[in-house]
């Protein structure tokens, strides 16, 4: 299971025990006015979200929601429920059979959607898989085993997976919230930056090595180019690749510079003398 399944899961299960409030006050808190009028915060935080008023109203589908919302946010919740929040149950299901994404075999993450002959009628969402029943936590409903609708309080519930009463399950798209890390050299912003694949970021302020190659990136993670780089008060020339010059000699503004095995500028006397070629080489340059 991946992390974001499991994020959303643990977000779900961390409102269990709360209870639905008599009246329009005491709405975070998990008991305190606790009553049968159908108020809760996801109904508050649904019509923030959508605009619709409908605090009093059956909130099974408000909680699986919002769910997604606490953990998502409004933009990413909406594509992962099929395009948008919803408060009516047949309206889930046809989100999901619309986007492709209705399944009849769950997996943890899934929202479920339960069938009482005529509509789905309840929903929630699948914590657990096992070989013959699916576990869910699920908003306005009851700890009694079976499917209880305007149950009042949010609980953990366990089913058979060949329960009659499910109607099946809408499978939310996680790539809207996988992030791949990126890794190695991405072309970016008329540039080049190198990623560190263990944390997804770019290498600011420092070298790196890469096929036998160092490279300096600056404090935007662009590789530099064609320029005198003073590191450790030492000059290094970084070549038209971003490769530093290493055992040769550079020609810049005119001037001709040598660079020893190491990269640095040569600033001490040298002699340089020719190769059988007649090339011109000063101590330690690679022939």
């Amino acid at each position: 299971m991946s992390n974001v399944v499991n994020d959303l899961i643990t977000k779900a299960k961390s409102w269990t025990g709360y209870l639905e409030k008599a009246s329009n006050t005491n709405l975070d808190d998990f008991t305190a006015n606790a009553g049968s009028n159908n108020y809760t915060c996801f109904a508050r935080d649904y019509k923030i979200h959508t605009g619709y008023n409908l605090q009093g109203q059956p909130w099974c589908a408000m909680f699986v929601s919002e769910a997604f919302v606490q953990m998502y946010g409004v933009k990413a919740a909406k594509k992962m429920l099929g395009g948008a929040l919803y408060h009516y149950c047949p309206t889930g299901v046809n989100l999901y059979k619309a986007a492709d994404r209705w399944y009849t075999t769950p997996e943890p993450g899934d929202v479920i959607f339960f069938y009482n002959g005529t509509r789905a009628y309840h929903t929630g969402i699948v914590t657990e898989v096992t070989s013959n029943r699916v576990k869910t936590i699920e908003g306005n409903t009851s700890g009694a085993s079976g499917v209880i609708e305007n149950g009042g309080g949010v609980c953990q519930k366990s089913y058979s997976l060949k329960d009659s009463k499910i109607m099946g399950y809408g499978r939310p798209d996680w790539s809207i919230v996988l992030t791949e890390k990126k890794s190695g050299w991405k072309s970016e912003d008329s540039g080049w930056r190198f990623y560190n694949g263990d944390t997804g970021e770019c290498v600011r302020n420092d070298w790196v090595q890469d096929q036998g190659k160092w490279y300096w990136f600056d404090g935007a993670g662009m590789r530099v180019t064609n320029t005198w780089y003073k590191y450790n008060g030492a000059w290094y020339y970084l070549g038209p690749d971003g490769s530093m010059c290493q055992s040769q000699f550079v020609e810049n503004s005119g001037k001709i510079y040598a660079v020893d095995t190491d990269g640095k500028m040569v600033t001490e006397p040298v002699t340089l003398t020719p190769d059988q070629d007649g090339a011109l080489q000063y101590p330690g340059m690679a022939e």
